[in-house]
């Protein structure tokens, strides 16, 4: 028979381990790099390297998309406004450059609304670059508007060097950096955050679908963004709302697209399990 003093003790050491009742483990992760968040009240739930510099390969679309909400909600651009595919737009987008493409046509004009779509669906560089090219005149002008609105939305670590992904050392961030960009999005732009979770898109003839594998798990997915290099492997920055409760994930660094799958649902959901308790 165990006596009620060990009883106790037992449960105080349960408790300050995470296991007591009402409350889940804390879980681990085969990613490098990890960052849950609350949406609501900014608290963290889980983190890894959380503060440590990553590439962000195509979620930086997500800051791009950003600077261009931005000109539309202040008036200087229109969803039907026309963007020109430049040449080079076309050549980085293109299926031979290896990169996501919308598969837009050097030389071509393509409505804003359409290219957005073919921005965060598509991933496509070549909507990238072609809004970079229409906000700014240039994508190198584009992005000095980047990191003005990256230090502006408080993302003190990150730096950005290009629209579109492109794996330059100098574009780096944190995956609390992200989850903050994220939140802001979501927050502020609740008109255009649905292109994100919607779940194809058809451009020339060609039917894409999302590629945020969260969209079809069934787990409140509704946004935000993937993201891929071969030297900094896979990448998302996710969002899930259950019970009125939304949770912000950020992850990189898995080392193929099941790996990253798994890994967001299954800290997603234990952090819904944990929250909710």
């Amino acid at each position: 028979m165990i006596r009620p003093a060990v009883l106790v003790a037992l449960a105080s050491l349960l408790l300050l381990a995470g296991l007591g009742p009402g409350r889940a483990a804390a879980p681990q992760t085969s990613v490098p790099y990890a960052l849950l968040v609350d949406f609501d009240s900014g608290a963290t739930l889980f983190a890894k390297n959380a503060d440590a510099p990553m590439s962000p390969a195509s979620t930086t679309k997500i800051l791009t998309a950003e600077v261009v909400f931005r000109a539309i909600v202040e008036g200087r651009l229109r969803l039907d406004d026309s963007a020109p595919i430049s040449p080079r737009a076309a050549r980085e987008g293109d299926a031979e450059s290896g990169g996501s493409s919308m598969f837009a046509q050097a030389g071509s004009l393509v409505r804003v609304d359409d290219l957005l779509r073919g921005l965060v669906i598509a991933s496509g560089n070549d909507a990238a670059i072609a809004l970079a090219e229409r906000v700014a005149g240039t994508e190198e002008a584009f992005v000095a508007l980047m990191n003005q609105r990256a230090r502006e939305l408080g993302m003190t670590r990150s730096h950005f060097a290009n629209a579109w992904g492109e794996g330059s050392p100098r574009q780096t961030v944190t995956a609390r950096d992200m989850a903050r960009l994220a939140a802001y999005v979501i927050r502020t732009y609740p008109q255009f955050y649905p292109y994100f979770g919607e779940p194809e898109f058809v451009w020339n003839g060609v039917r894409q679908p999302n590629r945020n594998p969260l969209l079809a798990m069934a787990i409140g997915a509704d946004g935000v963004k993937t993201g891929h290099l071969g030297q900094s492997g896979f990448g998302l920055v996710g969002s899930a709302v259950q019970g009125g409760r939304r949770l912000i994930l950020v992850l990189n660094g898995a080392r193929t697209e099941d790996e990253r799958a798994r890994e967001a649902r299954r800290l997603l959901e234990w952090g819904f399990q944990a929250a909710g308790r």
